[in-house]
Formats: C-alpha cells, structure tokens, sequence
C-alpha cells in the first residue's frame, strides 16, 4: 500500500458540475453496476453564516459537534494549497483577486496498491468552489464529493470499496479502469445543500496513535495517519472483488477547527426615529458600528442559549443611512456584515370592516402596496374594501418587498347567508369566498397572462381576476396527460409529466399542445362564462457537440441540453436518453445520462455495441428531441 497526495486537482467549476448524481465512465448499458450502495446522511448538521471576507460559509459542524472553518493561509502546510492554486502566492490570500479557485473544509485521500501494479484512490472533500474558473462574487458554492478511480484491476469485473462514510461498487472496463463521482449538491449561495451529502461527520486524527494532530487541526494532510470518526466505527478503505481483499487504515486529512462563529445580518429598519438591527451568531459579543451625526456604537443584545441579537438605537435629528455594519468581536480577525436598511417600513396597516387604512415610511415613493392600490407620501391612505387581505405586500419602484399583517379593528359579523335575489329566491349558502353583490350578467373570465412551463414542472393558472363567478370547472381538452389539482376553484395547478422517464423504452412521439377548458358560474348558478385556455411549453433546445463510435474500443456521445439559453432546473434532474437510430424504424435504447449544472451531457460506453452505429435519436425529460450522425472512431 503506498499513499500519497492527491496531486493537483482540476479547475474548479469542473469539479462541481456533476450535481447529486453519479458520473459512470467505464461502463456499459448491460453491465453498469457503478453506484453508491450504502450512503450515510446526517453527518454534517450545520452550516454557519457567510463570511463577509469571501462569501462562504464561516464554518460547517457535523453530528459530533466538531466545526470545521476555511484554512485560506497560503503560508501554512495544514491549509494543503499545492502550487498554482493562488494566482500569486507570493502575498497573502485576499478575495477576490487573489483566492483559490478551490478549497477544502476538508480533504480526506487514501490509496490502495493492487496486484500487478494497478491502484485505487479515494478522496472524500467538502469542497468551496465557484461556477467559474476564476473566483468571482456571487458565484460561490459548496458541495460534498466522493470519488474513487481504479485503473489496472481486474477487467470487466464488479468491484465493492468501503470507506469511513459508506460504500459503493464500480464496473471496470476490458481495461481495468472503472471510475465513480458523486456531488453533492452545488447550487449557487444556497449553502445547506451540502448537508444533504454523504460526507461526514470530520474525520481525525487517532489520539491513540502518535503523533497528535497539530494544534487547531483534526489533521496534517501532509502526513498518513489513523482516523476515527467514520461510519459505525469503520476507519479503513478497502475493496474486494475478483481475486482481491486489501484495506488500508492509512489517510491524510486536512482541516482546521472553528475558533470564529461568524454572524448574519438579518435585517435593518427605521421606525419612529429609532434604527432597529438584527443579526444572528453563536457569538455573545456583537456591536452595530456606529456613525458620528447619525447614531451612537451600540452593543447587541440576545438571550443566553439564543443566537438572536438585536440592537434599538435612537438616530440623530435627520440622519438617513442605508447601511449598517454589525461586527463580532469575539471573532478573530474580528467579522462584519453590512446589511442594507429597508426602503419601506409599514407603520399601520389597519381594517376596521369597511375601510383599510394603510401608512408607510420609505426612501422613495410612490409605494404600491400589490392588489390594492399606491401610497404617495407618509399620509395614511384609506382603502374601502369589502375583504381585507391577511398580509399587504409593499414596494418601491427600486426596492425589495416588505410584507405586513393587517390588525383588524372592528367590524360586524359577516352574515350567515346571502341576502335574496331580485326574485325572492335564495340564491344559497355564501361560502365566505362569495361576493353577496356579484354583477347579474354572466361572469366575465379573466387569466392572467401563463409564463412557459417545461416539461415535469407545476404551473398555476390564475383566474382570480374573473368578475362576477363563485364556481369553476376545469378539465383538459388536449395534450399529455397532466395532474390537475384545485379543479373547482380560479387557481388550478398542473403538474407535467416528463416528457420522457427513466422507465421509457421507445422514443415518444411529440406532444400536443396542453389546453384546458374552464366553466365559471355567477352565484345565480345558472348564467355561465366558459373560455380555453392553452399552456405555452417551453422544451429543452438540444445538441449534440460529439459523437464518435469506434467499434470494439469507445462510443461517446455528448452535447448540450438548455432552456431559454441556460440550463434546466436542477430538481428533479433532467435526464437525457439515447437512441441508436441506425435503423429509425426500430431504434434502440443505448442508454440514460444526467444533464449536469451548466447543461452538459454525455454518454461513454467501453467497449461499447459490437455493430457501428451511424446515427442516434436522443431525448430528454425536459422535452426536445434530435437526430444526429455518428462519426467513425
């Protein structure tokens, strides 16, 4: 058994293209057995707030407590920067223009020396990384990765790897070489995802063997050693298979433990001459800066096991800032946030059963409060409704939007029927989402405008806006068959199938157009308004950029699939299968890949079908459909 680093790793956004799924190479349709057999969720529990220094998270804990926080000290061994991961790493690392492309909360390697001089290497990592080559502001993400590549084992053979966080198996080639990758889950500034892997918790270094971590880490990733910390007490890597049952005890590790706890700053607001802040950290030491002519330093308080912090700070006569930095000054270098303050505070939002009456305080105006009607200044603004909404939805032309409660202040009982019609028949039961003077005309339907769905999405058409109609009706006229859910009422939603399913064989024929027809009553239940309605679909636009067949060595197959020019959603994967289509009449199924986070898909079979396939006809769930030749070798 040898062990080594794991050398210089790859750019950083094809690191994490592979988004919560398995990435196969070496494999055949018939005989792919790669794939993670034993997973191990709940290792990692909590991820800690962004840092302000560089947009990432300031530490991740896992179910033992430990918390593992960036080591970015390009001067110190424990970090395991390798050349030419930092642009110059001459000067301390600084964000964005001097930062890694990569780096590890923690980097777990071990490697495995097979008979006959092959190799097996695993590497488990919590890895930061951005969706572009070079560090750039916004483009953060953070996912869990396991990888194992075999080359020189026993060819075309299953082989089972154990590890400290689960097991897996992999197909290798008339090569020996085999390889699997599972990331999960890189998804742009949305952190917690990454808690969703199968990494976990933070391995370390064996107390009971010398020597003892360095200080402040769980590990040297310079040195092999012994770990604990793996699943059920599992701290080797092993495999098995034909004519092999070898394990090693022997990992380097990096990773540095938490002494900062980072905040989060929440939210920031005027009100009645007062600045009102509030934050979120494990730290008992925050402080909102102060600003000379506005408003005085002030310490935060919270309540002891909470990690809420608030602060109430009386401004100076006419200060207006729009910003305010909290800091955390138990943290070392000591952390900030700067939190933008709300452009709209609503100071009154009241129904007193005939009439709302709403007062705002912001930067700009006019203030639109949504469904009712505009605030022009700080005057409080009257609005006679029969139905008050529970939450008012305001903004600015510029701003972000603030909700409210309304307070109810008043009012009569709402009667327990409807008052008789202009014949003296009871026109029934008002079931609280009637109108008691609905127009005498039949309804008039009106629909607001439908964004394109694609295919395996929920869509909601909203008819909220029809006058004059307590029933609906809706059934579908046309297309692939949808889940319509909420059929009685003005907003029905429409699940979409796939448009093609893992379980789907033949290629499927294209789809016509989803129309619904919808019947809307008035409350007499015998004048009627009815109107069809068709939803726009919106396929995934395909295309294949290689496609190569080398008959006894390789077919390779792969390309693009996008909607509206970037990629498809994320959840549930978009799938892609493909078609040998040499014979159109009877194509046949080759195989199924995942689309990754940028779009891109390919299938690689080794040694691939026996006979030469010229052309291929290929799909995806997303919609879309693409005949495309195949060039020999």
């Amino acid at each position: 058994m040898s062990l080594t680093s794991p050398g210089r790793r790859p750019s950083p956004w094809v690191a994490a293209v592979a988004v919560g799924v398995l990435v196969l190479t070496g494999t055949t349709v018939a005989n792919a057995a790669t794939r993670v057999t034993v997973t191990n969720p709940g290792g990692l529990t909590a991820v800690g707030p962004s840092s302000s220094d560089h947009g990432f998270p300031a530490w991740y804990e896992d179910s033992t407590g430990t918390r593992i926080e960036p080591c970015l000290d390009i001067d110190n061994p424990m970090c395991g920067f390798l050349p030419g991961d930092v642009p110059d790493d001459t000067i301390p690392i600084s964000f964005p223009d001097n930062f890694p492309g990569e780096f590890f909360y923690q980097l777990v390697a071990s490697e495995l020396d097979l008979p006959g001089g092959g190799r097996a290497v695993l590497t488990l990592g919590l890895e930061a990384a951005f969706t572009t080559e070079e560090a750039t502001p916004g483009n953060q993400v953070v996912f869990a990765r396991t990888r194992v590549v075999v080359r020189d084992a026993p060819a075309n053979a299953t082989l089972t790897f154990r590890h400290p966080f689960g097991e897996l198996t992999i197909d290798t080639d008339e090569t020996g070489a085999g390889r699997l990758v599972e990331d999960i889950a890189p998804s742009v500034g949305n952190f917690t995802l990454a808690l969703t892997g199968n990494f976990g918790p933070f391995l370390k270094w064996d107390p009971a063997t010398a020597p003892a971590a360095p200080a402040g880490f769980v590990g040297d990733p310079g040195i092999a050693h012994t770990v604990i910390g793996g699943k059920d007490g599992y701290n080797r890597f092993s495999v098995t298979g034909p004519g092999l049952s070898l394990d090693t005890d022997q990992f380097t590790i990096s990773g540095k433990i938490a002494t900062n706890t980072g905040l989060a700053g929440t939210r920031a607001s005027i009100t009645d001459g007062f600045l009102d802040v509030f934050a979120t950290s494990k730290s008992i030491q925050l402080q909102v800066d102060g600003v000379e002519g506005q408003y005085a330093t002030t310490p935060m308080t919270n309540d002891d096991g909470s990690e809420y912090h608030y602060a109430r700070i009386a401004l100076e006569p006419g200060a207006a800032p729009t910003q305010v930095t909290v800091r955390n000054l138990s943290d070392d270098p000591v952390s900030t946030a700067t939190i933008d303050l709300e452009d709209i505070v609503i100071d009154r939002a009241e129904y007193n059963g005939t009439v709302l009456t709403i007062q705002a305080t912001a930067t700009t105006y006019p203030v639109t409060i949504d469904g009712i009607g505009q605030l022009t200044d700080t005057t409080p603004t009257e609005f006679t409704l029969t139905a008050p909404p529970a939450h008012i939805t305001a903004h600015t032309t510029t701003g972000p939007t603030t909700t409210h409660r309304v307070t109810i202040t008043g009012g009569t009982a709402t009667p327990s029927t409807v008052p008789p019609g202009g014949d003296g028949e009871d026109p029934g039961d008002n079931d609280g989402g009637t109108n008691p003077d609905l127009p005498p005309g039949p309804p008039e339907i009106v629909i607001a405008p439908l964004s394109p769905a694609t295919p395996g999405s929920t869509v909601t058409i909203d008819a909220s806006a029809t006058k004059g109609a307590t029933e609906f009706t809706w059934t579908q006229t046309g297309g692939p068959a949808v889940q319509l859910a909420d059929a009685s009422t003005a907003t029905p939603r429409l699940s979409i199938p796939p448009f093609v399913t893992a379980s789907t064989t033949v290629p499927a024929a294209p789809w016509a157009p989803i129309t619904l027809h919808v019947v809307a009553r008035n409350a007499t239940t015998e004048l009627v308004t009815t109107a069809d309605v068709t939803v726009p679909v919106l396929e995934s636009d395909l295309a294949v950029t290689v496609a190569r067949h080398k008959v006894g060595q390789e077919l390779r197959i792969g390309g693009t699939s996008l909607i509206g020019g970037v990629a498809g959603p994320l959840s549930p994967p978009t799938q892609v299968l493909i078609w040998n289509n040499t014979n159109p009449a009877a194509p046949v199924l080759l195989g199924r890949v995942p689309v990754d986070t940028v779009g891109g898909w390919e299938l690689r079979q080794k040694p691939g079908p026996a006979v030469r396939i010229t052309a291929v006809l290929v799909q995806t769930s997303r919609g879309g459909t693409l005949i495309a030749s195949v060039a020999a070798g």
